[in-house]
């Protein structure tokens, strides 16, 4: 298993939606084998889950020039 330290801010952060936010807002079905998915373009990077039981959708967009929330983001993670 990798340290965190091997890992970027983003993958840990990717790593904790995994984890603890599996339950879907909208109908409460846990996902447990889910995982998030992550997208980068350069300027944001945008993390979305949709629930396989009634496909509600859930994103979480790091705007990466500002860097004060890209920190903040991952220090609440740790």
């Amino acid at each position: 298993m990798a340290s965190d330290r091997s890992r970027s801010p983003f993958e840990r952060l990717k790593e904790h939606y995994d984890h603890e936010e599996l339950v879907c807002p909208a109908c409460g079905f846990e996902d447990e084998d889910g995982a998030w998915d992550a997208e980068a373009d350069g300027a944001d990077i945008v993390y979305t889950h949709a629930c396989p039981r009634c496909g509600a959708e859930r994103e979480h967009t790091l705007e990466l020039p500002d860097r004060e929330t890209v920190l903040e983001h991952v220090e609440k993670r740790q």
